[in-house]
């Protein structure tokens, strides 16, 4: 190589490392002052949306989560510092891209499983219906309770399900109800105010439930207790209002 390609040989690599210092000058002044020269902190951010369920170690290998500099003000104190803490915890719901991971993402395989959708027997769907404290028993029934359902169609009263389990109301579950008779009672007053009962029954049963909502002059409900016996019940029109007596105790 003659002495001249030499030197501009030499002259090229020294203009790319200059080059190179400026970009990573700029680019960096550039980060400062986007985050207005706050102290950076390391954190790890979720890079690809993670779904719920997915497994620490899948996340971290499959380049869902990675290493960023963020402000140390949006960095919680609660963030995930070793990626081992969650390795074999599943993610408890779907988390989006741009989030600093925190421990509380990541729970046992049983919370990130815990939907409400997962205590409906399979088979069986969840149906809503609207009703007031007249059509609803005054409001007593707690999630757990069984009633029966009356509707009245052309002036007929009649039996349209019998048991039917009340697995929520409003938005209180089940899994959030105590089993006591005084605590129930404290959680229907307190929590059964929307006038919304969810029932668990099959899907024909829902169907005739939805149908009766639209078309029936509303739909009663009758509480009945534990371990209540499915009965043939009459219907009942204004021709034999009169014909029965309440049975003795």
């Amino acid at each position: 190589m003659t002495p001249k390609r030499t030197v501009v040989v030499a002259v090229a690599v020294a203009v790319g490392v200059v080059a190179s210092v400026l970009s990573y000058v700029f680019l960096n002044n550039a980060q400062q002052n986007a985050y207005h020269n706050a102290k950076l902190v390391p954190a790890y951010v979720i890079t690809k949306a993670i779904p719920r369920a997915m497994t620490g170690s899948d996340a971290v290998n499959g380049g869902y989560i990675a290493e960023k500099k963020v402000p140390a003000e949006f960095r919680p104190s609660s963030a995930v510092t070793n990626l081992s803490s969650i390795s074999t915890r599943e993610a408890v719901a779907p988390f989006s891209v741009g989030q600093v991971v925190v421990s509380s993402m990541f729970g046992s395989a049983t919370a990130a499983a815990n939907t409400f959708s997962q205590t409906i027997q399979a088979g069986d769907v969840a149906i809503t219906v609207s009703v007031d404290q007249v059509h609803g028993v005054g409001n007593l029934p707690v999630p757990g309770d069984h009633v029966d359902l009356l509707i009245n169609l052309n002036s007929t009263e009649s039996s349209l399900l019998q048991n039917v389990p009340v697995i929520a109301i409003g938005q209180s579950t089940t899994a959030n109800t105590n089993t006591s008779a005084q605590s129930a009672q404290t959680t229907s007053s307190t929590t059964n105010t929307s006038g919304l009962f969810t029932f668990e029954v099959d899907p024909t049963d829902a169907a005739r439930i939805a149908l009766a909502q639209q078309q029936a002059m509303g739909i009663y409900m009758l509480l009945v207790p534990p371990g209540n016996p499915v009965v043939s019940i009459p219907a009942v029109t204004p021709s034999n209002i009169l014909n029965g007596a309440q049975k003795a105790s």
